[in-house]
């Protein structure tokens, strides 16, 4: 069995490569708009929706009538035409499951057209630590870390602070991805929230870091004064510039944080237990959005699950309707939790942190899941409506 891996790598253009790479950027941008407008008015006007094959004919046209084109690599080209077939198939999937935001393609306006794919050819990677790339030329290239596997697509990046990357999508066989150590460990389960980041079944609880938080009021000052500058003026360009800068720095801060937190669990534990939670129904609240998305759940429990595939590790989903936070960890009665109890009694005697307490049933019940072959199990409604409970838990969480 392989696994698709992306290898990501810091570029150094010099400034006539910049000005290439943005000068094709744009011609993709134009050519994603002809395209796109072609298979939308061809729609309505015969009720026929132009499959992939049809849109890459349609790029010989637009070869002979933007001759500027001829800039930007065929692959690229068809690249294009391959995006906006998916995103047309993407948007009929989410028009099945009856979204009710389907998502419909979009024109790209001016600077946000950002990546260019090579699907097959068109690159090389040379020796002296240079990446060759048809019509733009030898550009210096960090490779921090080898690439492992077969190389398939080559995707160049520009990023909202002016920096370019290279990312390599690559199928890697099972023998180049696992560790060295395939020890059995022990198992832990994982209950998320806003006071604290996460308790583990063994107590240990990681504080919430709020990179947003933290950055919004030099964010605040930041855009106030872009606000009051004239559109388009250097002024108004240098401040729009800072704003990315610290958006990029509170991305790159998360992505580190939860990096080395699911790196740490799948290193010790064999086995994680989490819950399933609906985090795009969650944010629909306005009093929890902001708390929950600068929280980054999803993020951390995606790391969690793509690196135990390849690490001799079991990440099991409990699912969200199980009443974890009222279920004795010891005896296993239901007992009511209001939101101001952060203490868990029972008649047992058993007492303890109510995030300790459900991560314990969390675990627990992700260990009975693996051993029946099972998972996500339906629960009885007569223990109340969890998700809503969870939200109210949340929000005094946050607001306390």
């Amino acid at each position: 069995m392989s696994f698709r891996r992306t290898f990501k790598y810091r570029l150094y253009p010099s400034k006539q490569q910049q000005a290439t790479i943005d000068t094709q950027l744009n011609l993709c941008r134009v050519l994603y708009n002809e395209i796109l407008s072609v298979k939308k008015e061809t729609f309505e006007q015969s009720h026929q929706s132009l499959s992939r094959i049809d849109l890459n004919k349609c790029l010989l046209y637009y070869n002979q009538y933007i001759p500027e084109l001829k800039q930007v690599h065929s692959q690229v080209k068809q690249d294009i035409s391959d995006r906006i077939d998916k995103a047309f198939r993407n948007m009929y999937a989410r028009i099945r499951r009856g979204e009710e935001k389907v998502g419909y393609p979009r024109y790209k306006g001016k600077g946000r057209y950002n990546s260019m794919g090579y699907p097959q050819s068109g690159y090389q990677i040379l020796p002296n630590h240079k990446l060759k790339i048809s019509k733009i030329g030898d550009i210096n290239i960090k490779l921090h870390r080898p690439i492992k596997g077969d190389i398939k697509t080559l995707t160049i990046t520009r990023t909202a602070t002016n920096k370019y990357y290279a990312s390599f999508s690559c199928y890697c066989e099972d023998e180049l991805t696992k560790p060295k150590s395939t020890i059995k460990k022990k198992s832990v389960g994982i209950d998320v929230g806003l006071n604290s980041f996460l308790t583990t079944s063994e107590d240990l609880q990681i504080a919430s870091p709020q990179f947003y938080r933290n950055a919004e009021s030099k964010l605040a000052n930041l855009q106030r004064r872009q606000s009051r500058q004239k559109l388009g003026s250097n002024h108004y360009k240098n401040s729009k510039h800072k704003i990315a800068l610290v958006h990029e720095k509170i991305k790159h801060q998360r992505l580190d944080f939860t990096h080395k937190l699911s790196h740490y669990f799948i290193e010790n534990y064999s086995h994680v237990g989490i819950e399933d939670l609906n985090i795009k129904g969650m944010v629909r609240n306005h009093n929890l959005s902001k708390s929950i998305l600068d929280s980054g759940w999803g993020m951390f429990y995606n790391q969690l699950q793509y690196k135990a595939e390849y690490a001799d590790s079991e990440v099991t989903k409990v699912n969200r309707f199980y009443p974890s936070t009222k279920t004795c960890s010891e005896c296993g009665k239901l007992n009511n939790m209001p939101l101001h109890k952060r203490t868990y009694r029972c008649e047992c005697g058993n007492v303890m942190d109510r995030d300790h307490n459900a991560a314990v049933n969390i675990d627990n019940e992700s260990l009975r899941l693996t051993e029946m072959g099972q998972a996500l199990p339906e629960y009885d409604g007569d223990v109340g409506e969890p998700q809503t409970q969870e939200l109210m838990s949340m929000n005094h969480e946050a607001t306390s």
